[in-house]
């Protein structure tokens, strides 16, 4: 019996041990270099707000009579001693007394519609009015095009106002359409653009995947004008420079990678006090983004490190685990740059780390972040401007009449992603397509692939069109 006993002191003596290192395991314990080198936060390069066109947008609906970069300064500076659980605070005087109330409703139609320059036309009153009636954001906003941008939003819970960005943006480029092609060509060249320079240098999250909502509606209209059975040819060049593929630093989640890693170490050096009562981001317009972008639901909230657990008091979130949570993000990190299809798993890195037992034991339930839809979505992106350009490719003269000949003479810099095989041509429906994330050919079906309608044309007195090419692989079962 007392042999007993002693094995079972023993036994209490060892997972007190054991618990004791895991509580006190960061105790005095430095980071290691690669958490170091991702808390680094980003240089900054604009010192006056005025300049900065993060600001601006902060403040580009605010009231006539005020500066919307002093404003958006004031906005942003005011969640600045909170960054954790402040939201950007619109409902001050002149913040949201001229919201683009009733705008939607005939711009969605137009972004909709089949024939642009028809629903144009049909909706030519109520966008005059509107142009008339907000015609001061109109100003704000071609001014913004032209500013340099420094988000200052990193390891800020804050998320701008994106739907009245978003409306002031489909005025804009609407109006310009409206009175010609070349001056609608000319907006949109200068909108999609500003917006490519976003995603690349975004240092949050939310800023990145609003980038590329803009830069989605912006090539949703192009698509219409290169759709149509005339156009003008001076037309092509513009449209060509526009649809360029990503390039690695609008590919790259490493700021938005470091942004969530300095929010989690900052509640988690709190103790989750940071966040009780219920504050954060703002939800509506963070619910707002995920169904703009078409991304999973609750998507920002799968790679938000949740509050520290606890064991009697004492926080369990070890410095080994931010060690192993830094080291899966510069995996993420260099795996997004690299352009690769798919990224590591969070076990997948945390199998190779040095964790003792109850490390292991407290943290079979670790939090995974799920940055894999983001990296979708940047693909999905990459795809609608390879599309855009083949889009204009096909309305160029050419003597081969094998549509998918030419998709793929174009070379590979313009394949799809998702396969790395030529895009698709259905003689059927008149589209070019992707097979998507779900990488199944459907026949350019828009509820799985992603699709443009193609105008071809040709030199050759032969127009047969040849029948659809079964490049991508699997069919759809």
């Amino acid at each position: 019996m007392p042999i007993k006993y002693l094995l079972i002191g023993l036994g209490v003596c060892w997972i007190f041990l054991q618990l004791s290192g895991l509580i006190w395991s960061s105790k005095g314990q430095p980071p290691s270099e690669t958490l170091a080198r991702l808390l680094e936060p980003p240089p900054h390069y604009i010192s006056d707000p005025r300049q900065n066109g993060y600001y601006y947008l902060l403040g580009l609906t605010v009231a006539p009579s005020l500066d919307p970069a002093w404003v958006g300064y004031d906005i942003w500076h005011e969640t600045d001693a909170k960054p954790l659980t402040a939201t950007f605070d619109y409902d001050q005087p002149g913040r949201s007394d001229a919201r683009l109330t009733g705008v939607s409703s005939f711009l969605s139609p137009i972004w909709d519609s089949d024939d642009l320059f028809a629903e144009l036309r049909r909706r030519d009153s109520a966008l005059r009015a509107s142009v008339n009636q907000y015609n001061l954001f109109l100003t704000r906003y071609d001014h913004w095009l032209g500013m340099k941008f420094d988000d200052r939003g990193f390891a800020h819970r804050a998320i701008p106002r994106c739907e009245d960005i978003l409306l002031v943006h489909r005025l804009y480029l609407a109006d310009g359409f409206s009175q010609r092609v070349t001056s609608g060509m000319d907006r949109l060249q200068r909108d999609i653009s500003a917006w490519r320079i976003i995603l690349r240098d975004a240092r949050t999250l939310p800023m990145k995947v609003f980038a590329q909502v803009m830069i989605a509606d912006d090539l949703k209209l192009m698509s219409k004008v290169f759709a149509r059975p005339a156009i003008d040819k001076a037309l092509l060049p513009i449209g060509a420079s526009i649809a360029t593929p990503l390039t690695p630093g609008e590919y790259s989640l490493r700021w938005p990678i470091k942004h969530q890693l300095s929010l989690g170490v900052q509640r988690d050096r709190l103790n989750g006090l940071a966040v009780v009562g219920g504050e954060g981001t703002d939800e509506a317009t963070e619910q707002w983004l995920v169904d703009a972008a078409a991304l999973p639901p609750q998507s920002f909230r799968r790679v938000e490190h949740p509050a520290a657990s606890s064991f009697l008091g004492f926080p369990l979130q070890t410095q080994r685990m931010w060690d192993t949570y830094a080291s899966y993000d510069d995996a993420i990190i260099t795996a997004s740059e690299s352009g690769r299809g798919s990224l590591p798993t969070f076990r997948e890195v945390s199998r190779s780390s040095r964790r003792g037992f109850l490390d292991n034991a407290f943290s079979s339930g670790t939090f995974e972040p799920e940055w894999d839809p983001f990296h979708q979505q940047l693909i999905e992106t990459d795809t609608r401007l390879r599309l855009a350009f083949l889009q204009i490719v096909l309305r160029r003269p050419s003597a081969n009449t094998t549509v998918p000949n030419r998709l793929a003479e174009v070379g590979a810099n313009y394949f799809d992603p998702f396969t790395g095989l030529p895009m698709l041509w259905s003689p059927t429906q008149k589209k070019i397509y992707s097979v998507g994330k779900d990488r199944f050919d459907d026949g350019g079906d828009s509820t799985f692939d992603i699709s443009l309608p193609a105008m071809v044309t040709i030199t050759s007195t032969d127009t047969k069109d040849s029948s659809r090419s079964t490049i991508a692989g699997r069919t759809r079962s």
